[in-house]
């Protein structure tokens, strides 16, 4: 029998002293203090290593996106000295600068960035800028940068500057332009609103403790989100940030982050900085470190609580030994040995146990794939319960995007590296989809075989979703989800590339919608963004899924379509097929709400063949196509020819001398007499004249369209009913023109303004003109959309004693059913009957049958278009009141009027 079977313990030939203990004790605290430590110094390295690479980043993609937003502007700027190039003339090489100024204002709108747009000669002087603003180089500063400019030899330059009397902050964008032969010709010239990156960066999602912020180079802030408390964006725009810190950060370029307290709001960052490709800015994202150590003072606090709780209990396990120590009884000092180590494991377990509660998802496999363990975290990014796995593969997390050989690569690296770390895309309980970072490492025994696998992996869906989102707002436009102006340009170079060895050929459609202005501007940007949106749906229901639709903003549309056939009659072939079905499909009736819209579409097409040399002049060749389309007519195709070139440059000439046609005084009233069945002169036509001051007398069918479509002939519409009524002022106090009448022709776009009755009374209390004597001739179509509202503005208009007659009656879409509801005073026979009256029988019909209905609704009938004695005769027994046309004389200047009319003989003299 052994001494401890016997009841008793010998002492053991050697033991350790109360000293040798207590040493022992301190060195393994010291020693678990240490490798505590270093563990929190490596977690605080890789924090911080993290935050760093998640905000450079993110640094990287907002500055990618600054980017591709802005180089819309040297787009912009590059279309322009293209067409400054093709306006100069080859022998007298003279600047036609007003010509673009309809060119300028369209680039600018559809920008919403740029404040001005404009063009500088080589000499510096400001040939031309947008109405919207002035380049404002009477600034010192600004001259100076544009003298800089044009004494170097860089084709591209930027700056931004400050100067509180011109409103603050300003960039000023440069472009040189050359001619044909390369000779320097002027400079492109562009301010951009900088107040746009705040409005950009409002649209992004921030992290807890992110912020952006967008710095100049002079260290004054462009942007910045979350904004300043207590600041609107005007008051952060232009506000220098006094920091030598972030100076440094701004010095050291791309690539570098920094912990610098923020001058802003005196809170500790972590700062990354990325430049701005062409710009003179740069982006700088911050993460707050109480947000980025967060979790790493958390375990801070855990695993000191851990190393306290092990230094007590070692305290107390050293008490109760060197207690132990003075007996001499081996049994029991043994067990008191087993009882200290076991406790010991034992704290090391609760350790590894605060360990393995991370903010990261963790599991562990055996040998075999099965998983014997997980955290909380694993449980709430996977939404699988801890009972739920244990004993499963984790198979149960695939999602199926991954093929074998992707978890081949994986296994081969954890066999031969011992570890493997990357983006896997897992699947959740519910059946989410969605991005994780995995690592996953082998744990080898002895032997050097792998006993267990250790995974960690998090949640990265939040971070690929705003790469994404700045993915969008750079390619994408935001109303209808189409691709905008800069992805289009980038495809099409890259299909002109591709073409260039390809056998298929494609082509290039302008889309352009007639008549969503008027919406837009009558019934509001609501309604209008509703319509765009739903004629973005039938272009791509139209178009093929191989074919590129994207929107360039406003109402203008551009499908790329590529391999439409490998000849050019086969390409052409394809595409008016595809331009056939896409004009059936515009022209078909919107409904929103109770209302009914009808649009249609002009559509212009260049083949990709042998076309532009780059993709912008390909674009522009598309886009004079569609002007020729609605100069035709509109609702029709047209494709490209050379010769268009030189009309779209005639037509801006002209639409930039029209808009400045006013101020010159370069318009003037013509006056057409009409008389009654005893030609009698009752009244007269008044009718728009350009007297233009290098073409002379333009005549109305060369610039009444571009007036209509320009949005011009409100204000120039307003110009002649206010001159007009002066006028018939003017005869009231002369007695062979006092009982003259006044007809002057209204379009239905001056008429369906708002204001336009209150116009037109203001005008005739202005002028004096007797509101009986004036008639407005209104058109068929005005009709034609919403004729109630027509009815109830007509009915104002007659309460002011104003007369109303129906202009060219019978040439468009005619409808008995509103002419009996309607404040009429008289119908026009239009003179493309009248003039052919005796060569086709039907042309007489028409004009007697237009006779009688105007006798049986009781109204006055008046021919236009008579030029002999037997279109009156014939008209006479018909039963006409009323004539007008060349018989009775042309339309003349007021002068001329005066004296033909003293030898006539009018109503208020008989």
């Amino acid at each position: 029998m052994t001494p401890r079977e016997k009841g008793g313990a010998r002492p053991p030939r050697r033991r350790w002293s109360a000293c040798q203990a207590s040493l022992l004790y301190a060195a393994v605290m010291v020693l678990l203090l240490a490798v505590m430590s270093w563990a929190l110094v490596d977690r605080h390295d890789r924090e911080l290593q993290t935050a760093r690479e998640r905000t450079q980043a993110k640094a990287e993609l907002v500055a990618e996106w600054a980017t591709a937003a802005f180089s819309r502007t040297d787009d912009t700027l590059s279309g322009l000295a293209n067409h400054f190039a093709l306006s100069l003339k080859d022998e007298e090489n003279v600047w036609m600068a007003d010509a673009f100024e309809t060119l300028l204002s369209q680039r600018q709108q559809s920008l919403p960035f740029l404040e001005v747009l404009g063009i500088i000669s080589h000499t510096g002087t400001s040939l031309y800028t947008t109405q919207m603003g002035k380049l404002g180089y009477d600034d010192p500063e600004a001259r100076a940068f544009l003298r800089r400019f044009l004494q170097s030899r860089e084709q591209v330059l930027s700056a931004v500057y400050w100067n509180p009397e011109l409103n603050g902050r300003r960039m000023l964008y440069l472009r040189r332009m050359f001619d044909a032969e390369g000779y320097f010709t002027g400079v492109a010239a562009a301010h951009l609103d900088l107040l746009y990156f705040n409005q950009t960066l409002e649209a992004l999602q921030l992290g807890p403790g992110d912020n952006i912020t967008f710095i100049d180079d002079e260290m004054r802030l462009i942007a910045r989100r979350p904004g300043l408390q207590g600041l609107t964006a005007n008051e952060v725009l232009g506000m220098r940030i006094e920091s030598s810190e972030v100076a440094e950060l701004m010095q050291d370029g791309a690539g570098r982050s920094m912990v610098i307290t923020s001058p802003l709001d005196d809170e500790r960052r972590l700062f990354s900085m990325a430049r701005v490709e062409g710009l003179p800015f740069a982006v700088v994202v911050g993460d707050s470190l109480n947000h980025v150590l967060s979790g790493w003072r958390d375990k801070v606090v855990l695993l000191v609580l851990g190393w306290l709780v092990v230094a007590v209990m070692g305290w107390f396990l050293l008490r109760h030994y060197r207690r132990l120590a003075r007996t001499e009884k081996e049994l029991y000092r043994s067990e008191k040995d087993l009882r200290r180590i076991n406790e010991s494991l034992q704290a090391e377990l609760d350790i590894a146990a605060l360990a393995f509660d991370t903010h990261m998802g963790m599991f562990i496999t055996d040998s075999s794939g099965a998983i014997r363990k997980v955290n909380s975290t694993f449980e709430r990014i996977t939404g699988y319960r801890a009972e739920e796995v244990l004993g499963e593969n984790p198979r149960i997390l695939n999602s199926g995007r991954h093929d074998a050989d992707f978890y081949r690569t994986m296994w081969t690296s954890i066999h031969e590296k011992g570890s493997w770390h990357g983006e896997v895309w897992n699947r959740r309980k519910n059946g989410d989809i969605y991005p994780q970072w995995v690592t996953i490492s082998a744990v080898r025994n002895e032997g050097g075989k792998a006993s267990h696998y250790v995974a960690t992996l998090s949640d990265i869906s939040l971070r690929r979703a705003a790469e994404q989102e700045v993915h969008r707002l750079a390619f994408y436009d935001p109303l209808t989800g189409l691709p905008n102006r800069r992805m289009l340009l980038d495809r099409l170079t890259q299909a002109m590339q591709a073409w260039a060895n390809h056998e298929q050929q494609g082509a290039l459609m302008f889309i352009d919608l007639d008549g969503f202005k008027h919406i837009n501007d009558t019934l509001g940007h609501q309604v209008g963004d509703e319509l765009l949106q739903i004629m973005a749906e039938r272009i791509v229901e139209v178009s093929r899924e191989s074919q590129l639709v994207a929107r360039l903003g406003g109402d203008e549309f551009v499908i790329l379509a590529p391999e439409l056939g490998s000849t050019i009659e086969a390409t052409s072939q394809q595409v008016e097929r595809i331009a056939t079905r896409l004009l059936a499909k515009l022209a078909e009736p919107c409904q929103l709400g109770e209302r009914r819209h009808l649009l249609s579409g002009s559509i212009g097409i260049t083949l990709l063949v042998d076309g532009a040399e780059d993709a912008e002049a390909c674009l522009q060749q598309a886009e004079m196509a569609m002007y020729q389309a609605k100069q035709a007519g509109r609702n029709i195709w047209r494709f490209f020819d050379p010769s268009m070139q030189a009309v779209a440059v005639r037509r801006a000439m002209l639409e930039s001398d029209l808009r400045q046609a006013v101020r010159r005084n370069e318009l003037r009233l013509h006056y057409q007499v009409q008389v009654d069945s005893q030609d009698r002169v009752t009244g007269v036509e008044a009718l728009l004249r350009w007297l233009h001051p290098e073409y002379g007398m333009v005549p109305p069918g060369d610039f009444i369209t571009i007036a209509e479509e320009s949005y011009l002939i409100v204000s120039l519409g307003d110009w002649v009913l206010e001159t007009a009524c002066r006028q018939l002022a003017e005869w009231t106090d002369l007695p062979n023109l006092a009982g003259l009448s006044m007809a002057v022709n209204i379009s239905p776009l001056q008429f369906q303004q708002p204001d336009f009755v209150d116009r037109l009374g203001a005008i005739l209390e202005q002028t004096g003109a007797p509101s009986d004597l004036l008639k407005l001739e209104l058109t068929e179509n005005l009709f034609m959309d919403e004729p109630d509202a027509v009815r109830d503005t007509m009915q104002r208009i007659k309460a002011l004693g104003v007369r109303f007659s129906l202009d060219d009656f019978g040439t468009g879409f005619s409808s008995l059913s509103y002419l009996n509801r309607l404040p009429l005073d008289q119908l026009k026979i239009d003179q493309s009957f009248v003039r052919p009256l005796f060569e086709d029988a039907a042309n007489a019909v028409i004009c007697a049958s237009i006779i009688d209905l105007g006798r049986n609704l009781g109204l006055e009938v008046i021919a236009e278009g008579v030029e002999t004695q037997a279109h009156h005769d014939w008209l006479a027994r018909q039963g006409c009141h009323a004539f007008q046309g060349y018989l009775y004389g042309r339309p003349v200047a007021i002068d001329i009027l005066r004296e033909k009319l003293k030898e006539a003989v009018c109503p208020a003299e008989s």
